[in-house]
């Protein structure tokens, strides 16, 4: 199978290329014949538009040797960039996967186009053969743009650490993403500043690109320097290092997606305090594995900062911070038993490659492509499945069980 994949510079900072960069850490392109295309990259604007025209004509030279096109796609510039490479890769007669990244194209696509606009995107998405998002709620969303059939919901994959013995009694809070009031930042340091009263060892950790400076600044206006420590974007075992010595992920997220740093700090032990937006309350249960405010409450985020940072609560955390790791082994349970065993020999099932496949290629049964055995029940012992479905999961679909045998 020869797949050309296309997406931003791998250079680039962000969650679109951690999603690629999992593929080549997993072995994909050692499984399949993958080759990746930058069609962008984060420089000045001249070399900026040098990338996003080379890349195009590359494209356009490559697409015939590929049997499937795999898009990477975010909001805005990134969107119509891509409905270019869409139209050329059904004009060759490709089949085409486009994976939709970030949070903002509900805010793109809903508030910010006309409607010429819509309809050409509307267009080209629904050339595709498949479109991939990050979560539930983003499915209910495209199926205002594309038939239900086409749209599938694939989690971001990530590398479950193994276990270890977590320290939550630090009062370190830990923020990684784009600097900005997108992601909260703002509304987090104000939070923080007023607790320093209460809790003169308390630390925040904020890591990330985007209004660098301008954090960075304000910190140091506020001499908050003490307490509150800004790093730029960071990566492998600098990012490890912080994710274990942190007690506390906090994304006070006004929009997203499903975002891969969240579910690290979770897989981390960190207990998060996260936003009721896009794929977020999927993961957090509320009061039990995190906590769940609504975006911009300043005010809930300082009450529920207080509450678990009294030292009387230590029982609390140490329970909710075993809850955010086991929700993360059972939902992305076959990267956890993968990890814990050695990487097994597959082409890639934590990114959903299997599916991917079994859709293109029009099969009738994954088990026809997929690369983990199944015994003679037909469950995957590996992944444990199938196991019981959550109720919460039920009620999104309208079923009821009335009675569950256990076999």
């Amino acid at each position: 199978m020869n797949v050309l994949m296309v997406g931003p510079a791998r250079s680039v900072k962000g969650g679109m290329t951690s999603v690629v960069d999992s593929y080549y850490d997993y072995g994909l392109d050692k499984k399949i014949n993958l080759k990746y295309l930058e069609s962008s990259n984060d420089k000045n604007k001249i070399l900026k538009a040098i990338k996003e025209i080379t890349g195009f004509c590359k494209f356009k030279l490559l697409v015939k040797k590929y049997d499937i096109i795999h898009i990477h796609m975010a909001s805005r510039r990134s969107t119509y960039r891509k409905c270019k490479y869409i139209k050329e890769a059904k004009k060759a007669k490709k089949k085409v996967i486009v994976h939709v990244h970030g949070a903002e194209f509900k805010v793109f696509y809903d508030k910010e186009c006309n409607e010429s606009q819509k309809r050409y995107i509307k267009e080209c998405l629904n050339m595709c053969d498949k479109i991939i998002v990050l979560s539930e709620e983003w499915e209910e969303y495209f199926q205002n743009i594309v038939p239900r059939d086409k749209i599938e919901v694939i989690y971001n994959a990530i590398n479950i650490p193994k276990d270890f013995e977590k320290n939550i009694e630090t009062k370190q809070i830990l923020f990684l993403g784009r600097l900005g009031e997108r992601k909260g930042i703002y509304d987090l340091i104000d939070v923080v500043e007023q607790l320093i009263s209460q809790y003169k060892d308390i630390k925040l950790i904020a890591c990330g690109d985007g209004e660098y400076e301008k954090v960075k600044k304000i910190v140091e206006d506020r001499k908050l320097k003490s307490n509150i420590e800004i790093y730029n974007w960071i990566s492998g075992k600098e990012k490890e290092e912080k994710l274990k010595n942190s007690s506390f992920y906090v994304l006070p997220s006004y929009n997203e997606g499903m975002p891969m740093s969240l579910i690290e700090g979770m897989a981390y032990k960190n207990i998060p305090i996260s936003t009721k937006v896009g794929g977020i309350p999927r993961v957090i249960e509320n009061g039990i594995n995190g906590f769940i405010i609504e975006p911009g409450d300043k005010k809930k985020l300082k009450e529920i900062l207080e509450n678990i940072l009294d030292d009387k609560e230590k029982e609390k955390r140490k329970q909710i911070s075993d809850n955010a790791r086991k929700t993360v082994e059972e939902k992305f349970g076959a990267l956890y038993k993968a990890f814990k065993y050695g990487t097994p020999p597959h082409a890639g099932a934590a990114p959903g490659l299997d599916r991917m496949v079994m859709l293109i290629a029009n099969t009738q049964n994954i088990r026809e492509v997929i690369a983990f055995p199944k015994n003679k029940k037909a469950r995957d012992a590996m992944m444990n499945a199938p196991s019981r479905v959550e109720d919460k999961q039920l009620k999104d679909v309208h079923i009821k069980i009335d009675e569950f045998v256990e076999k």
